[in-house]
Parts: structure tokens; C-alpha cells; sequence
């Protein structure tokens, strides 16, 4: 039982071989040529196209870590869709400005075929469709609910028509559904369960469950979660492609705050407890649940998927027919967002989910088994511009110094040099983040992005601080942009000893009309001068990157940010 035992872009060929101490994720998508009916990657599909490519990204998994390896004949698979909303009438989110929302939840032709090829592959005992709705419960005697509603952009399948069309089929293994919200609960306390030395990464509210304090703020104790995801077998997480708000994107990890057991917290249809302080909390929270639960697999999908989420459950639907799978749960979501525009070494939850030792964020250490990345990638507009990326976190740094430097676009920085009488030393952004509490304010995640200048708390206002950082790549023909948020001061750019302009907003993503920064091949020297304000410290934050606030590709950065 669960319970008891719990870059570059990618351009590796279809038949790639893993490497052994490389995590493996298999991709498909519908332009596939070995595909019987090929289509384009905005094609809307019927089921057999659907489950032919659900089936090719499943089969393309050939680690030790496939769903066909993990999963055994006397295996209870629990299947966790993202079903934030339902097509009935009590949703009204599912029809926000009179537009059908089928790209906020799971297509069900996806559970279907991942329930048809565990039978056909396995035949497991037992499969069930797990879920904490937000619809009316099922003992709540509504003609519909989430589990019995058709879906026509899904073929009008539902989740009961799918078991009793699967058990009626054959009797090997035997389909149900568990709603989680109406499940046992159970508390968790190991939030560290792979001995990363990080108990918890969350901060709680005072007088908040699952913190120790009514006046202050405590790391997180534990969760209640329901009882099938932990006594189960095999946990595999389902989820759609959308953007969001504050994580950039709800994938794999994000869906399974709908294990959460509500009744235990005595709410009802709420996730309020993962959502503790500003935006960056709640990374933390779902970075803390994740570890808690440890799901098994992922099999992401975005037949019908959501870009441009604004606050509530609405966005614009688009199709993009991938599918990405993987049994390190991280990396499968690392080439999920790959496929979506977003560089995964951006995203916060990532970071601390391989900092916990939960798998794998970065590309260039992920064997992907299918085409190249770049094939199958769609530019999915962000979240209402509300998402930033986290940027250039390690630097070398100096100051304050005595005296601010003539021509700071000579300055030449060496690790154990000098400048001015102070010596260059590394500026760790992410530990400085990672010891502040996520309490609100700030809120918005742009502005948990700036960590403090080390030194700049009890500095002279007019104090001056040199950061650098060496930007390398192969490419002759790489362009980007600069972007920089300083709260305490003003700050000044140098780019291959030359001034580069800068938007002055606290860390602003949206496109600028700044010129881009033209990359030589090899290195390239970025320097940024901070002087200091009035306030009580100085704060930063910068990336290159895109003119979506991505972080440019083929890159390497000198000293490394992760």
C-alpha cells in the first residue's frame, strides 16, 4: 500500500535510448507519422485518434518506471483527473461569458484509453476515478453531478458511462469512482519523505490548521488527505494543460490539491488550506502536499486545453494535441511545460519539488523518448500576464563598496577578486527566498520574486552594490531582452560593456518596447549597479529572456542558477 511505502531544447530521436540515471518521459502528439490518421496539432480528434496517441506516449516510456512495470495484476490504480468544474447548471464557471469552458477540465476520451490500456497491458484488479468535486456531492440527490454529466466536446462520455462501458466489457478488472470529498481522511505528517532535510516548505497563518501558533507563523504540520490516494497501489495524476495565475501553469503536481481531504478541515468544495500568504504560499503548499502524497505517475494531456486563465475557473479554450507521460511525476511536468512555451527552469514549484528530491526539473538531465520538443510545442499565451518566471538567482556580487565605480562597464568580475575594497562572493537568491515567510504582503508572486541584497539592510542610503552573472552560448544569432525589478533603490545595466535600458515596473513581464539584447557567441558579460534608497534594504530580481518573459534557451549561466 501507498500508505505504508510511500537546457537545450530536447532533441532526442523517437527511439531514444535512456540513460540509466536519467528519468524517462514518453511524447506523443497527433502529427505523429507512425499514427494511422495523422493530424495537426490544433485538429479537434475523435476517440480512436485520441487513444492511439495516449497509447503511443505510454508505450514510448520504455524505464523501469512505466505504467506497464509499476503497475501489477494485483494492482489498485487510482486515476486522478483535474475536474474543477462540471457541464451542468449548478457550474456556472463551465459557461462563463456564455463560452463552453472543455479545455478547463480532463477530456475524458484520455481516461478512457489510459483505463483501456492498463487492461489491455495489465489488467489490473481494480481501476477507480478519484476526485474532490466542486459540484454538488453524490449524496446530495442532484439529477447531475460531475461524475454522471456528459460531455459532448469529450464524444458525450461521462465517468459512469466510461465504468459500467469498461466492466460490462470484460471482467478482469473491476472500475469504480470515489468521490474525495466524501472519502476517509487521514493526516499526514511526513512531508520529507525522501529525506531532502526540508520538513515543510509552507508557511501557516496564526491560528490556522495545520499550524502550531495563534500569533505568529509556523511551518506547516501536516494534511489531511483522503484515504484512497494513500491506500492505493498506484497513484497516477491526469491533468489538462492550462496556464495559471501565480504557478505558470496546473499540471500533474498542482491537480493533486483535489486529494485534500475537505471534511477533515471541516469546509466544504474548498482548497483553502494549501492557499496560505501570497501567491509564492501557495506554490510552497502544493509543493508540501505533493511530497505527502507522492503520486506514482503522470499522464498529461491538452486535447482540449485553457491558456490566458484569469482569476476563477475561465480562460480561452485551445486544443493541442500532446500527450507527455512519465513515472517522475517532475519531469514529466518539466516537458509538459516545454511543450507549452514555458522554460520549466522558471517555475518556482519545480525547483523546490527537485530540491525535496521529488524528480527531475531540468531537461538537460531528462531522456525524452518521441520527436524533438520543439516539434510539438505551442506558445500558450500566460495567465493574464500575472506569471513571472524566477529569473537569474545566483550572481556574484560586491558591495557595498566604498565608492561607486567610474566606469562600472569595465568591471571585471572574479570570485575571490576585488572592487573597491570589497571582494566578489555568490549571491544565492533562492536561499534567501526560501528563508522568508510567505506571508502577504507582498501577495502577488512578481513581488516575492526579489530577494534581499545581502548587506543592503543596514547600508548607507546611496550605498553601491555590483551584481554579475556570464551569459554563454553557442548561438551567433540569439537575441533577448533584459528584464529588472529593484524595490529600495535605483539600478543601472551593463551588457558586454554597454548600457542596456531597462523597464522600471517592480519585475514586469508583459512585452516591452525595449531594444533586445544581441548575444555574441560564447560569453557575455551582464552587470547590473544597485544603489541603495531610503528604505530599509534592497531588492532585486532580473532574467533574459523572450519577449513573453521566458527564459531564453541555450544558454549557460556562469555562477549557475540551479
Amino acid at each position: 500500500m501507498r500508505a505504508l511505502a510511500l537546457s537545450l531544447f530536447v532533441s532526442l530521436a523517437t527511439f531514444a535510448t535512456a540513460s540509466a540515471d536519467m528519468p524517462v518521459v514518453g511524447i506523443a502528439g497527433s502529427t505523429d507519422q507512425s499514427l494511422r490518421r495523422p493530424a495537426a496539432l490544433t485538429d479537434t480528434l475523435d476517440y480512436e485518434q485520441v487513444r492511439e496517441i495516449v497509447w503511443l506516449a505510454l508505450d514510448r516510456d520504455t524505464s523501469d518506471r512505466s505504467l506497464r512495470n509499476i503497475v501489477k495484476k494485483d494492482s489498485w490504480v487510482v486515476l486522478k483527473p483535474n475536474i474543477v468544474t462540471a457541464n451542468i447548471a449548478t457550474m456556472s464557471d463551465f459557461n462563463a461569458e456564455g463560452v463552453l469552458h472543455w479545455g478547463l477540465v480532463t477530456d475524458l476520451r484520455v481516461i478512457k484509453a489510459v483505463s483501456e490500456y492498463l487492461i489491455a497491458k495489465v489488467g489490473p484488479k481494480r481501476i477507480t476515478f478519484a476526485e474532490g468535486g466542486v459540484w454538488p456531492s453524490r449524496n446530495e440527490k442532484y439529477a447531475y453531478d460531475g461524475w454522471n454529466c456528459p460531455f459532448p466536446a469529450f464524444e458525450n462520455l461521462s465517468y459512469e458511462g466510461i465504468v459500467n462501458e469498461l466492466n460490462a466489457r470484460q471482467s478482469v478488472t473491476n472500475l469504480d469512482i470515489v468521490e474525495l470529498e466524501t472519502d476517509e481522511g487521514v493526516y499526514v505528517t511526513d512531508m520529507d519523505p525522501r529525506k531532502s532535510g526540508i520538513k515543510s516548505f509552507q508557511d501557516i497563518a496564526p491560528g490556522k490548521p495545520d499550524g502550531t501558533s495563534k500569533d505568529k507563523w509556523t511551518k506547516r504540520q501536516g494534511y489531511w488527505i483522503a484515504k484512497t490516494v494513500l491506500d492505493c497501489d498506484v497513484l497516477v495524476s491526469v491533468p489538462v494543460m492550462k496556464t495559471h495565475s501565480s504557478a505558470g501553469t496546473t499540471l500533474a503536481l498542482k491537480n493533486m490539491m483535489g486529494a485534500l481531504h475537505n471534511q477533515s478541515y471541516k469546509i466544504t468544495r474548498s482548497k483553502a488550506p494549501v492557499h496560505q500568504g501570497s501567491q509564492l504560499g501557495l506554490l510552497r503548499g502544493i509543493c508540501d502536499l505533493l511530497c505527502a502524497i507522492q503520486p506514482d505517475y503522470a499522464v498529461i494531456e491538452g486535447f482540449w486545453a485553457t491558456e490566458q486563465q484569469h482569476l476563477g475557473q475561465n480562460g480561452v479554450n485551445c486544443q493541442h494535441n500532446v500527450v507527455v507521460a512519465g513515472g517522475d511525476v517532475v519531469a514529466a511536468e518539466a516537458i509538459a511545460n516545454m511543450t507549452m512555451g514555458f522554460n520549466p527552469l522558471d517555475l518556482e514549484l519545480l525547483r523546490m519539488m527537485n530540491l525535496r528530491k521529488m524528480g527531475q526539473w531540468n531537461p538537460d538531465s531528462i531522456t525524452v523518448v518521441g520527436p524533438p520538443v520543439r516539434t510539438l510545442t505551442r506558445n500558450f499565451i500566460r495567465a493574464a500576464n500575472t506569471y513571472s518566471a524566477r529569473g537569474i538567482r545566483t550572481w556574484l556580487m560586491a558591495g557595498p563598496v566604498r565608492k561607486p565605480v567610474e566606469k562600472p562597464e569595465e568591471v571585471k568580475p572574479v570570485d575571490g577578486g576585488s572592487i573597491e575594497g570589497q571582494k566578489w562572493s555568490i549571491l544565492d537568491g533562492d536561499a534567501i527566498i526560501d528563508s522568508g515567510t510567505n506571508a502577504a504582503p507582498p501577495y502577488l508572486y512578481q513581488e516575492c520574486l526579489l530577494y534581499t541584497v545581502p548587506g543592503s539592510e543596514k547600508a548607507r542610503e546611496g550605498s553601491t552594490f555590483y551584481l554579475a552573472v556570464k551569459v554563454s552560448t553557442l548561438r551567433k544569432d540569439l537575441c533577448g531582452q533584459l528584464l529588472v525589478g529593484v524595490q529600495g533603490g535605483e539600478a543601472r545595466a551593463f551588457f558586454n560593456g554597454r548600457a542596456v535600458d531597462i523597464k522600471r515596473d517592480v519585475y514586469g513581464y508583459n512585452p516591452t518596447p525595449i531594444p533586445f539584447l544581441k548575444f555574441r557567441e560564447g560569453e557575455n558579460l551582464l552587470v547590473l549597479e544597485l544603489v541603495k534608497g531610503k528604505s530599509e534594504a534592497l531588492k532585486v530580481a532580473a532574467t533574459v529572456c523572450d519577449l513573453d518573459g521566458d527564459r531564453l534557451y541555450d544558454i549557460a549561466l556562469d555562477p549557475k542558477s540551479e
